[in-house]
């Protein structure tokens, strides 16, 4: 296998994804790590730590042969819909083998076999998760309920299993790889040291929460105190870019403010937006006292803070297009992704772009456009509104970017282009 794929955050790059990359090239002898990773905004639906150039900077330093980046579109939405975007994104890529991710749980086999289950669910798994939401349950909450009915045997298992974001990612990589017929190869890792959420700093393998934590409780000492979770290139890349973090929600506190006050009907529109939850933010937007706050303010037992996150978010950025919604829901019948976004690659490594992709491949953003409008020129009556949705969407990563790109600045007096003259990282 000469190409692995990982879709990431690195929300920082720690010493557990330094630990991935190296595993990968030990176990298949892998020559080049490709990396889709968020931008800007990450899965949670928050600003990521620091912007993406710096994280890109952090993976080629540490052995990733090239960054490309997930649009924010995706990159912001469920686990579904993510990890369909990120093995989207690799299986058009054709250079890319396999696909490697990590997990908590030894039970691979179970993995496989509920993701299996979940590319054709059951009637009556569907008609169990309803019955649960409709008592209350958040959605994730009622899945791994039903899931746990379906496979009562292994209960206790199962439970425990969908109790640990990362094998709830893999899940939705093995299913994404079957949905799309995709030839990648899947490679499942056992994560190493703290758990996803962990907050307190253990040493060797410490959580990237743990790291973040620690930026904002010690920022005289966060280097001295996070040197031994993270690789040397990373604290090294830190120490020379001091001002490009730490970013935090609450520095856009005054934008989703202003959004919030102008929502309108046609804001019904955002993605995983229902009438309740609208209704709900309109009812609770007098007590608006700042970002994270309107998040736990806003979350239910039945909306989940990550979903209310994701929805304020996706306000913030106005992304409401309908066709993404029909993209989601596997309607288009097109790629998924429609561009790969180059954010960076090793000077050595150059060749891999030179591979015909079945997408094209951005390396220059203020061509984005053109490229997009040039590969898709001849699709309109095979795949109506492709060409404006794959458009749109470019667009709207180009905004997100400049969006953090000013927050950014305005709040650590970061210096950087804007994004339709920044350039990709070119690595020694």
């Amino acid at each position: 296998m000469n190409t692995v794929g990982i879709i990431a955050e690195y929300n920082p790059f720690h010493n557990g994804h330094l630990y991935q990359i190296e595993q990968i090239k030990k176990s298949t002898g892998a020559q080049n790590i490709v990396i889709a990773m968020s931008g800007d905004y990450i899965q949670r639906g928050l600003p990521a730590w620091t912007d993406k150039y710096l994280r890109t900077k952090m993976a080629l330093s540490c052995g990733a042969a090239c960054v490309f980046e997930l649009p924010a579109s995706f990159a912001t939405a469920s686990a579904e819909t993510f990890a369909m975007a990120g093995i989207s994104l690799f299986t058009s890529l054709s250079f890319v083998d396999g696909i490697c991710f990590g997990c908590e749980s030894s039970e691979l086999a179970l993995l496989q076999e509920i993701a299996a289950f979940l590319v054709k669910p059951s009637k009556e798994f569907e008609q169990t998760v309803a019955n649960c939401i409709a008592k209350g349950d958040s959605y994730p909450v009622a899945r791994q309920k039903a899931l746990c009915s379906i496979f009562s045997s292994q209960k206790e298992a199962c439970a425990a299993l969908l109790s640990a974001p990362n094998n709830i990612l893999a899940i939705e990589y093995l299913k994404a790889i079957s949905l799309l017929d995709s030839p990648l190869i899947p490679i499942p890792i056992l994560r190493n040291g703290s758990g996803y959420h962990s907050q307190k700093l253990s040493g060797a393998f410490s959580s990237a929460s743990a790291i973040r934590i620690k930026s904002f409780e010690e920022p005289k000492k966060f280097l001295t105190s996070i040197a031994a979770a993270v690789p040397q290139n990373v604290t090294s890349l830190l120490e020379q870019y001091p001002n490009h973090y730490p970013i935090t929600e609450n520095y856009f506190s005054s934008l989703l403010y202003y959004r919030l006050s102008n929502l309108t009907e046609k804001d019904k529109n955002i993605l995983d937006m229902t009438d309740e939850i609208f209704h709900r933010i309109k009812n609770q937007f007098p007590a608006y006292a700042g970002y994270s706050q309107f998040i736990a303010q806003t979350k239910t037992k039945q909306y989940t803070y990550s979903r209310i996150s994701r929805i304020l978010l996706r306000c913030l950025l106005h992304i409401e297009n309908p066709l993404f919604q029909k993209q989601a829901e596997g309607l288009i019948p097109a790629p998924f992704v429609p561009y790969a976004r180059l954010l960076g690659f090793l000077r050595g490594k150059s060749s891999l772009l030179r591979i015909q992709a079945k997408i094209p491949i951005i390396t220059k953003p203020a061509d984005g456009l053109q490229n997009i409008t040039n590969y898709y020129a001849d699709t309109e009556e095979a795949f109506p509104g492709f060409l404006s949705y794959a458009l749109w969407m470019y667009q709207k990563d180009i905004y997100a970017s400049n969006l953090y790109r000013q927050v950014q600045k305005n709040a650590l007096g970061c210096s950087r282009p804007d994004e339709y003259h920044s350039q990709p990282v070119i690595w020694k």
